[in-house]
């Protein structure tokens, strides 16, 4: 005989991670959801490495969604004390001087993310952005060239 639910359970999606159920939040505006999800799995004593250092970049994140920057300086220094060459941090950390209008300790934080990681993108598209500022437009276009190879 048939059975429907045998013959579909191939398809149905595995559960999310809580750490997925975070990033869907983030990704739909929920910062104060995404930040107790986060909370919550960093608690884990078995979190550790890139996983701990990617879920307290991503809280910072959800803290600049929530507008508490100091707060998320802290969680993506927390990161880079977990992982000091975190390109994802890094560039957070930039992106923090670069609203504060310290354009030149913005270009400090990407180029060291570049160094750590020459291969992600976001790093080379801010740094292009900050070169832009400070009028070194040659380097901006270089960057914004290398961002888009990897960006796409």
């Amino acid at each position: 005989m048939f059975n429907l639910q045998r013959f579909l359970a191939p398809l149905r999606r595995k559960p999310l991670t809580p750490y997925e159920q975070a990033l869907r939040a983030l990704a739909r505006g929920e910062y104060g959801d995404a930040l107790q999800r986060l909370d919550a799995l960093l608690e884990e004593e078995t979190l550790a490495g890139e996983e701990r250092a990617a879920a307290l970049n991503k809280r910072g994140v959800a803290l600049i969604g929530l507008q508490r920057r100091d707060e998320a300086k802290q969680a993506f220094e927390a990161a880079l004390d977990v992982r000091p060459r975190y390109a994802p941090a890094l560039v957070n950390i930039g992106n923090l001087h670069l609203e504060a209008g310290e354009t030149e300790a913005a270009v400090a934080r990407y180029q060291a993310a570049i160094a750590a990681d020459d291969r992600y993108g976001p790093a080379h598209h801010n740094l292009a952005v900050a070169y832009k500022r400070l009028g070194r437009t040659e380097d901006s276009v270089r960057e914004l060239r290398r961002a888009g190879k990897l960006l796409h």
